[in-house]
């Protein structure tokens, strides 16, 4: 199995001139990349990245441009320094051992608190690229989580290696607004017609790229 379809673009690069804006913090053993400034109105974002990792393609930047927005941004590095490209081999055991619901909870929750404790955040959404729309859909099912964005998004090929159902992951979530931006090459059930639309209905809007493949749509 892979997260991204034949012919996916790989990972891109930071713009050449780019310096990272925030820093890195430790929560225990949890990393987490911070950027931006919550603000008087609370407002915090958790970026969820693909499995490129902490460290992949253009991921703080775009992490620092939503930041100057006016928006505390926490990226957490759920795999700990780990990566895998799109072609390994070892793809699907690496996401089978990172994709268990119960830790990457449990790292949410110090994320969640440490916003809310030590950086003012009052108010949530989460952003995911591939893989990282996983917890961007049970993110959006907490009631303090006002929105989600998944762009090339990639649950839905996650889902069935774990048992769960799709339609099921939609539901709980269906309270919350949902952004989907996928490319022109991504699974029916995240275009207009399909699973997400069907169930988020009115909460959602989905955008298909369609001159776009995989990857193009959120690194470039």
């Amino acid at each position: 199995m892979s997260c991204c379809p034949p012919g996916a673009w790989g990972e891109l690069k930071p713009d050449a001139d780019y310096k990272e804006k925030g820093s890195v913090e430790k929560l225990g053993d949890l990393p987490v990349y911070v950027t931006g400034k919550a603000g008087d109105d609370g407002k915090c974002v958790i970026w969820n990245y693909d499995i490129f990792g902490f460290n992949g393609g253009r991921t703080r930047q775009l992490c620092d441009v939503l930041g100057e927005q006016g928006y505390l941004v926490l990226l957490p590095d759920f795999y700990r320094g780990g990566m895998v490209t799109p072609t390994d081999p070892g793809l699907m055991d690496f996401i089978m051992k990172e994709t268990v619901w119960a830790k990457l909870e449990a790292d949410l929750n110090k994320v969640i608190e440490f916003a809310k404790g030590s950086k003012g955040a009052k108010v949530f959404g989460s952003v995911g690229t591939c893989w990282g729309t996983y917890p961007v859909m049970k993110l959006s099912a907490r009631a303090d989580f006002v929105a989600g964005v998944g762009l090339h998004p990639s649950h839905g090929k996650i889902c069935p290696a774990f048992s769960e159902d799709e339609k099921a992951l939609c539901e709980a979530a269906k309270d919350t607004k949902i952004l989907f931006m996928p490319a022109g090459d991504d699974d029916v059930n995240v275009k207009p017609g399909g699973i997400a639309q069907q169930v988020l209905s009115c909460h959602s809007l989905l955008m298909t790229f369609h001159s776009l493949r995989t990857r193009n749509v959120f690194f470039r």
